[in-house]
C-alpha cells in the first residue's frame, strides 16, 4: 500500500508540529507547509491524500488555496481546519469545496478522526470493480487480478484509469494522449501504442475484459 501523504497548511508552528507529530503516529507522511503561496506549492509538487488548511495565512488564505486546488482537481479531500468560527466562514468554506470545516477548538484527535473518515471513504469511492475478482484502486494504481496484485507506473495509471471510468465506449485516441502526455501530437502514439499492449498483457488471464482498437479512432474497453 502507497504511503499516506497528508499536506498540512498552518503559520502557527506549534500546532503546526503537534498535528505532524499525531500524524506521524498514523504512519502518515506530513507535507507541511507555512503559508499560502508554499501550500498550493507542495500541493502540485506532491498531489497528496488528502489537504488540511488553516484560512488565516499569509501569502494566500485557505481559501485562496482552495479554489485554485478545486479547479485543477474536485476529488482529493480538504479540510479547513481554522480558528475562525462563525456560521459565514463556515459556509465560505464549505462552499469553496471543503470536506469537512473543524474550528481548532476541538482536540486534535478530532481532526485526526476526520481525516481518517476521508481517506477511507476516498479509498472506497476510488476502487472500481471491473469482474470477478478483478478490481484496480485508482489511488494506488493497484491492479487485483485474482491474487496477484499489480502496480501500474504513473503513465499506465492515467491511461487505464480513463478507459475504466468508460467502459463499453470509445475512448478517442487523442484523449488518451491528452491524458497520459497533456498533448495530442502524434509524436506520443508510439509510446500510447506501448502502454496499450501493457495493459492488455497484465488483463490477459481475465477472458472478460478486452481493450479493443478501433482503427483511426481510439480503443473500447470491454468489461
Amino acid at each position: 500500500m502507497e504511503k499516506v501523504q497528508i499536506l498540512f497548511a498552518e503559520d502557527d508552528t506549534l500546532t503546526r508540529l503537534e498535528v505532524k507529530e499525531k500524524m506521524e503516529e498514523k504512519g502518515w507522511e506530513v507535507i507541511e507547509a507555512e503559508d499560502g503561496i508554499k501550500a498550493f506549492e507542495r500541493y502540485e509538487d506532491y498531489k497528496p491524500s488528502l489537504v488540511i488548511l488553516d484560512v488565516d495565512m499569509p501569502g494566500r488564505t485557505g481559501l485562496e488555496v482552495l479554489q485554485l486546488i478545486r479547479t485543477r482537481d474536485q476529488d482529493t479531500p480538504v479540510i479547513i481546519y481554522s480558528s475562525l468560527t462563525s456560521e459565514k466562514d463556515l459556509l465560505a468554506g464549505l462552499r469553496c469545496g471543503a470536506k469537512v470545516y473543524l474550528v481548532k477548538n476541538y482536540s486534535v484527535a478530532i481532526l485526526i478522526a476526520q481525516a481518517e473518515s476521508l481517506l477511507s471513504d476516498k479509498q472506497e469511492a476510488e476502487t472500481i470493480s471491473l469482474a470477478k475478482n478483478v478490481t484496480y484502486n485508482l489511488i494506488s494504481s493497484v491492479l487485483i487480478v485474482g491474487e496477484q496484485a499489480i502496480k501500474l507506473t504513473m503513465l499506465e495509471n492515467k491511461i487505464f484509469t480513463l478507459l475504466c471510468k468508460n467502459p463499453n465506449k470509445l475512448i478517442k485516441r487523442e484523449l488518451l494522449l491528452k491524458a497520459g502526455w497533456d498533448s495530442d501530437e502524434a509524436r506520443f502514439e508510439l509510446q500510447l501504442n506501448k502502454v496499450i499492449r501493457r495493459l492488455r498483457f497484465v488483463l490477459s488471464p481475465v477472458a472478460s475484459i478486452e481493450i479493443v482498437t478501433d482503427k483511426g479512432n481510439g480503443y473500447w474497453f470491454m468489461c
